[in-house]
């Protein structure tokens, strides 16, 4: 097995595949990291301008008002108000009119968060190009005259497959952190950076497990349909019928779609929402607003049942079938 491992390696190295997935991955990360400058660039000439104009006019109205806003402050019963000057409560200030801007911890939480289901894509893609591709050139049967048991050429493909998406994903998620660092402390928006790489380090993790799931959906769904079209046909009519129609007919079953589960687990949990309506006493029709939760725990599960089916559907159908 180790032998079979190491040559596997070698071959997934060598690969367009392995690292064309890597550059693609890196450009869409590279889109991320502009998004996150645009998130966080200081504002422009003019707004600044405007910000001083809206300033002069709130100060010139709080004035005419600083007695009832001293009034407000030395009556209020909220010990919060204990510390607070009240001679200039309510005074506006300059970054109440600026446009506003991210910190490092929301880039983080809207354009980090978010590479993890990039990265799925990319390995599920990889996944079955790597193994489709060599069913497609018949390299699969010669193999199988050096090792004839099929459940051992299965695992090494897994083993490899899962080996290289590693540093694979760990490259694309430090490259995505320091670009965004980077562009974030050039805009000077570095605020809660602590609270910022606790984050980094949160999604980053799951992001990797998220990554060896796709990975490992693509090869099995390879070897079970062959052919990286037929894959891709299947995906396709999952998407549109599962994940996108479903919903829309039956909506409590968003909470059983693959793209639902993936994002609680890769966000750390997540929810959606549903309406309930009745008819009252009036028989007026009166719908509520029920939020459903979904763990990040039940996002891992139903990822590794759903891993585990397709992988175990793949050895089958390589078992049985005559590889030509």
């Amino acid at each position: 097995m180790r032998g079979m491992l190491r040559a596997e390696l070698m071959r997934v190295r060598s690969r367009s595949a392995f690292w064309g997935t890597l550059v693609v991955l890196l450009v869409a990360c590279a889109g991320l990291v502009i998004a996150a400058w645009d998130d966080t660039r200081p504002p422009s000439d003019a707004a600044v301008a405007q910000a001083h104009l809206d300033l002069d006019d709130a100060l010139a109205s709080w004035e005419d008002e600083q007695d009832w806003w001293t009034a407000e402050c030395e009556d209020a019963e909220d010990p919060w108000f204990e510390s607070v000057d009240c001679d200039t409560f309510g005074r506006p200030v300059l970054e109440q009119f600026l446009p506003y801007r991210d910190g490092l911890a929301e880039v983080v939480d809207s354009r980090f968060a978010p590479i993890g289901g990039l990265l799925v894509l990319g390995l599920l893609i990889m996944g079955t190009s790597l193994a489709a591709a060599d069913f497609a050139s018949g390299a699969m049967a010669t193999w199988l005259t050096f090792q004839p048991r099929r459940a051992r050429v299965v695992g090494s493909r897994l083993l490899a497959a899962a080996t290289a998406t590693v540093p694979l994903a760990l490259a694309v998620l430090t490259a995505a952190a320091l670009g965004m660092a980077g562009v974030v402390a050039w805009n000077g928006a570095m605020q809660d950076g602590g609270q910022a790489a606790a984050s980094i380090a949160a999604y980053g993790w799951r992001a990797v497990v998220a990554a060896l799931w796709g990975v490992v959906l693509g090869t099995g769904l390879a070897f079970t349909f062959r052919h990286s079209a037929a894959v891709i046909g299947v995906v396709v009519w999952w998407v549109a019928a599962v994940e996108t129609a479903l919903p829309t007919i039956l909506p409590t079953s968003r909470g059983v779609t693959l793209v639902t589960n993936l994002r609680a687990w890769t966000e750390g949990g997540t929810s959606y929402v549903t309406e309930t309506c009745r008819l009252d006493a009036a028989k007026n029709e009166v719908c509520d607003v029920v939020e459903h939760v979904i763990s990040q725990t039940q996002g891992g599960l139903v990822m590794l049942g759903v891993a585990a089916v397709v992988v175990g559907l793949g050895l089958l159908v390589f078992r049985l079938r005559d590889v030509g």
